[in-house]
């Protein structure tokens, strides 16, 4: 199975990228939706773990109730997302959200290390610091994550 992930896209953080960036997620959500593509999102609640203080921004489209959160920046630090992947027995991971050079990272790097295939959405993908962007882009390239750079429609 393949879903659509949706890192970190929350209100807190919107004033660090380009004031494009949700609405080209959502573009993303609506072609899963369309492909029949579960969308699974996951968002940062930081060492606290007090959610009220990291909503999702409010123009994401929320299309399903996959929802998990997590304390450090990669997704698979929360158990309750790990079973999740393998009860629904996924195998491919396209990756949208934010920070390219953090979370997005290394969520895609814990994923290939599990096993998992990952393509990498970079129409709707940033960073605060495209300099060290680029080397964690190279890296997770090297580690076997496909870099959609044609803008290619979701698998």
């Amino acid at each position: 199975m393949n879903i659509l992930l949706v890192i970190d896209i929350q209100q807190k953080y919107l004033k660090s990228y380009k004031p494009t960036l949700v609405d080209r997620v959502n573009t993303r959500i609506e072609e899963a939706l369309k492909k029949d593509i579960p969308v699974v999102y996951v968002k940062n609640i930081g060492i606290s773990g007090k959610e009220e203080y990291f909503e999702f921004a409010d123009e994401l489209k929320i299309e399903s109730d996959c929802i998990f959160t997590k304390r450090f920046p990669s997704a698979f630090t929360n158990e309750e997302f790990v079973e999740f992947l393998q009860k629904m027995d996924v195998e491919f991971i396209n990756v949208v959200g934010v920070d390219g050079r953090c979370c997005v990272y290394r969520t895609v790097m814990n994923a290939i290390k599990r096993g998992y295939k990952v393509r990498l959405m970079m129409d709707a993908i940033e960073a605060h610091n495209d300099k060290f962007y680029f080397k964690e882009l190279v890296a997770m390239e090297k580690a076997g994550a496909e870099v959609n750079s044609n803008l290619e429609e979701l698998v």
